[in-house]
């Protein structure tokens, strides 16, 4: 049973990211913390005290206490059995690195002697990204689903490339494995196990797999598919406390709530981009490659009758949403509907990030 609850932890472990302390409100029951265990970054080293301060994904901060008793191990990237773990000295591990420690938690779940000490570093963390982009890179496609054949189990999609959209066809096959985002959430670890049903026309998709020798099949490994949505509009009020942004929806002309989390993107056109966006069909690979170098900007530089772009999942509730990404600078963008319509398509083909 011990050995389950540290594999079952593993895959949390292996995306994990390191996270600036949030000690602001955490919440009380904390997924990440048990009754014999907690998961998180860590935050803190007291050395002298032979504590480490541990902040799990939501935030909240367990004091860990070691011990000649601790047993410490290093988790090599990808592996998930016992048998691969590292045996480490005490010291070999450092502030940013995720661990997973076992224990007795206390009462108030603030505090806790370690038995066992699970450690995947940083830099390993980094390079394991690395290798998964660069893979996803080499061997992966990207963009908008245009049809769905459930009886052959084929999609066509309008593939990103830098020359503009191209249609190819995806061949799933038994082996296929699928994720989907999930609703309300901008982070790709909440991404769900998913299955074809759940594919529809306008999903962006990407798939990591084989293209064949004329470009115009692919076969798939694995499909990560998302329903998202780009709404415009102008700010009305911004709630800096409570990182909400509140628009009037260009489109629906109703309010709209927008909330800004430490994942979302925020970007601010400059006239490159502008120049970019009103000809669409110069392609969305080098869309995406001038989205990512835009200056970034923060919600205490907006400010109300500033027009913006939001890209987002498609949640529940209509009159809010969670940013991806947004977007100012956008002025002039909206008063152009080809524009406006090349900022939203390009913003919604973006928002589907790779592992």
């Amino acid at each position: 049973m011990r050995n389950l609850r540290v594999l079952c932890a593993l895959a949390l472990l292996a995306g994990a990211t390191a996270l600036q302390a949030q000690t602001s409100n955490p919440p009380t029951n904390d997924p990440a913390i048990t009754a014999l265990s907690v998961m998180g970054v860590v935050s803190e080293l007291k050395p002298d005290a032979h504590q480490v301060i541990v902040t799990t994904a939501a935030g909240s901060q367990v004091t860990v206490t070691l011990s000649d008793r601790t047993v410490y191990m290093r988790i090599p990237p990808g592996e998930k059995t016992k048998d691969k773990f590292i045996k480490i000295a005490p010291t070999d591990f450092a502030t940013g690195d995720s661990v997973f420690a076992r224990g007795r938690m206390s009462d108030d779940r603030k505090s806790m002697p370690a038995l066992e000490f699970y450690v995947m570093s940083k830099g390993d963390i980094a390079e394991k990204k690395e290798r998964e982009r660069s893979e996803w890179s080499k061997r992966g496609i990207a963009g908008t689903v245009s049809a769905v054949n459930a009886e052959t189990k084929e999609i066509t999609v309008d593939a990103r490339t830098p020359e503009g959209p191209k249609p190819i066809v995806v061949a799933t096959t038994g082996d296929t494995k699928f994720r989907r985002y999930a609703p309300d959430s901008v982070r790709f670890s909440d991404a769900q196990p998913g299955s074809f049903a759940d594919l529809k026309a306008g999903d962006q998709l990407r798939a990591l797999g084989t293209k064949s020798a004329d470009g115009g099949r692919f076969t798939p490994e694995e499909i990560v598919t998302g329903s998202f949505q780009t709404i415009s509009g102008t700010i009305t009020e911004i709630d800096a406390e409570k990182k909400e942004i509140k628009i009037k929806d260009l489109q629906s002309q109703q309010p709209v709530t927008i909330a800004v989390t430490k994942d979302s993107s925020m970007r601010k056109l400059t006239p490159e981009m502008v120049a970019a966006l009103s000809a669409p069909a110069k392609g969305g690979g080098d869309l995406q490659e001038m989205f990512d170098q835009l200056p970034a900007f923060t919600l205490a530089e907006l400010k109300a009758g500033d027009s913006i772009v939001i890209s987002s999942t498609k949640g529940t509730d209509t009159a809010r949403v969670t940013a991806i990404a947004v977007v100012s600078g956008v002025g002039p963008l909206l008063q152009n509907k080809q524009a406006a319509r090349a900022t939203a398509v390009s913003l919604g083909a973006m928002s589907l990030g790779g592992p």
